[in-house]
């Protein structure tokens, strides 16, 4: 499966992500209210990213400042393309109560071992060949903090070098 090709060379391409990280948390603050409860841990189950992967994550939203963190770890439960990725990064949410807009800056660590060239899994978006390489992800999405719950659905394009990962993700945990 090839690769969406981009324009932008990987020179440029950190300071385009800079840019547009930049711009929205330069946006938001203008446009936000800081929401006042405690600090919120949750433990979360997550579909999607980079292709169909499962991901465990820990996510912390810091109190009253709207950003947050989160560390996760994944795999594609795959026998003929084992896909296995750890990662981390933050977060700025903007809204009120309980629904908020999410931005978000992952930097994650992908792995993907191509045990057996003539049998191929579904492997939707992610390299169908093997690679071991740290790439960038970006979040835009919708974020939901119910009594006990957390839901998260949204958008994720990461940049990987040769091209660029299409994401989505979905995601329901508890919050503690």
């Amino acid at each position: 499966m090839q690769l969406i090709k981009l324009s932008l060379t990987n020179h440029y391409m950190k300071y385009y992500v800079g840019f547009i990280f930049f711009m929205g948390m330069s946006f938001t603050n203008i446009f936000s209210q800081a929401n006042d409860k405690a600090n919120i841990n949750a433990l979360s189950f997550e579909l999607g990213k980079s292709g169909l992967i499962y991901n465990v994550s820990f996510d912390h939203k810091f109190k009253s400042s709207g950003f947050g963190g989160i560390i996760k770890v994944g795999s594609n439960l795959s026998e003929y393309l084992n896909l296995k990725m750890v990662g981390g990064g933050v977060y700025r949410l903007v809204g009120k109560e309980k629904n908020f807009l999410e931005l978000g800056l992952e930097l994650n660590y992908l792995s993907v071992d191509e045990v057996s060239d003539d049998q191929k899994g579904f492997t939707l978006i992610y390299p169908d060949y093997t690679i071991k390489t740290y790439y960038v992800t970006t979040n835009i999405g919708y974020r939901n903090y119910g009594e006990k719950g957390l839901f998260r659905i949204g958008f994720s394009p990461g940049f990987i070098k040769g091209g660029t990962l299409i994401g989505g993700y979905i995601s329901y945990g508890f919050t503690f």
